[in-house]
């Protein structure tokens, strides 16, 4: 994960510094990305100054041990001036505790890959048809894109006649069609092709996914 995330973001022009106890992993990763590589151990103050951490805008620790990432964030945070900080924290037990961990810890983030992966699939075994779900309002509220098909019910409706033939209120926010994006009115009319992204409750949406042909 962190050589992915090194690569990544050397792609994207900033200027990273990995550490890695095993020099074979800072080898190979220097030779393939425009990084910098520290031979130690990132829970090591010492080590975390010689690349940098006081200068540094982010840290993300990344290492198989949740203990250990979570240490090395505790230390940039006290040893960097204006340092973020990014742990993986993969046991559900310290996931539970995330929001606890943040404030008292001053994590900017705390990551759980696995878990992540698991609500994406969820989501999309949920709305097989959508190609985006972004959930919003601690999962009050959803978005989803998706395409309309022939048969679907929306198909010749108005935006200012959905509401009434859904009996609930949603937001068609907008509609991709060809390649125009609109951000369409009540007089907007739906077609078979168009990608529309909806916005509503997810209770809403879950009740009515049938009706607006997902």
């Amino acid at each position: 994960m962190g050589g992915t995330l090194a690569e990544q973001l050397s792609r994207e022009d900033h200027n990273i510094t990995v550490i890695d106890t095993k020099a074979e992993r800072i080898r190979d990763i220097t030779e393939r990305c425009d990084v910098m590589g520290i031979n130690g151990n990132g829970a090591i103050r010492s080590v975390q100054m010689e690349a940098g951490v006081e200068e540094a805008d982010l840290l993300i620790a990344v290492t198989d041990s949740d203990e250990l990432n979570l240490l090395c964030c505790l230390i940039a945070k006290k040893a960097g001036r204006t340092c973020q900080t990014i742990a993986r924290v993969r046991n559900p037990h310290y996931s539970k505790e995330a929001a606890f961990l943040k404030d008292e810890l001053g994590l900017a983030m705390v990551i759980n890959p696995e878990l992540a992966a698991a609500f994406e699939i969820a989501r999309l075994l949920k709305y097989p048809k959508a190609i985006k779900v972004e959930t919003f309002a601690k999962g009050r509220a959803e978005l989803l894109k998706f395409r309309v098909t022939d048969g679907n019910p929306l198909v010749g409706c108005q935006l200012k006649d959905i509401p009434s033939k859904l009996h609930c209120d949603i937001l068609i926010c907008t509609v991709e069609r060809g390649e125009d994006v609109a951000i369409p009115d009540g007089n907007f009319t739906i077609l078979s092709g168009d990608l529309i992204s909806v916005v509503s409750t997810s209770k809403i949406i879950q009740q009515k996914k049938k009706k607006m042909g997902m």
